[in-house]
């Protein structure tokens, strides 16, 4: 069967480098398995970057995920970029995606979750700065500006009492806010809105 396409796996966790590529591998992809950031990057000269996807840990020992991620966007390199890791947080999620991630996976994460990634990844090509669709700017304008104010703190991280806090409500109604504010949106999940509003110039 012809290959889907290369994945570059940088991951430091010999189960992860097993469970993964060999997920990877049983949907039809080519995987190439590193383990730090280091041993990529001293590859990196010799490799075929043509129709392949990075998908790096953050934490590993050496070179950390996102700093080669910036290392990769300062060159200008033609390779989309996936994040991954266990110790997620939203801000973590905002800095990769500025820095021109395709998408950041939580661990655990699924089967189906990280090939969709990988299929988004490999059908958009590097990514760019590019205007954001209009099905999405669509979405934005039917939130209300209380819940605007609200996406704006989720993608910087807040939890409800800190949003609650900041905006002055209940946290309780910033709950409701933050389900409106997803369903809205078509988000799955809050790396999923961080992206949009990365796309949508609300956060920058």
């Amino acid at each position: 069967m012809t290959s889907k396409g290369r994945v570059f796996l940088v991951d430091d966790d010999p189960a992860v480098q097993r469970g993964v590529g060999a997920l990877l591998r049983a949907a039809d992809y080519d995987v190439d398995v590193y383990p730090s950031g280091d041993a990529f990057l001293e590859a990196f000269p010799a490799l075929n970057l043509s129709g392949a996807t990075l998908l790096v840990d953050v934490r590993m020992p050496g070179i950390q995920g996102l700093e080669l991620q910036a290392m990769l966007a300062a060159e200008s390199t033609p390779l989309p970029v996936i994040v991954m890791t266990a110790h997620g947080d939203i801000p973590m999620a905002v800095k990769a995606m500025q820095n021109g991630a395709a998408n950041f996976l939580e661990k655990p994460f699924t089967a189906d979750q990280v090939i969709a990634a990988l299929d988004k990844a490999f059908a958009a090509g590097p990514a760019n700065a590019t205007s954001a669709p209009p099905e999405l700017t669509a979405r934005l304008q039917t939130l209300t500006p209380r819940e605007r104010e609200v996406m704006v703190e989720i993608v910087k991280g807040g939890a409800n009492k800190e949003i609650a806090r900041i905006l002055d409500v209940s946290p309780r109604t910033i709950e409701v806010h933050r389900q409106k504010v997803m369903q809205k949106m078509e988000a799955g999940s809050v790396a999923e809105l961080v992206r949009m509003a990365i796309a949508l110039g609300v956060i920058g």
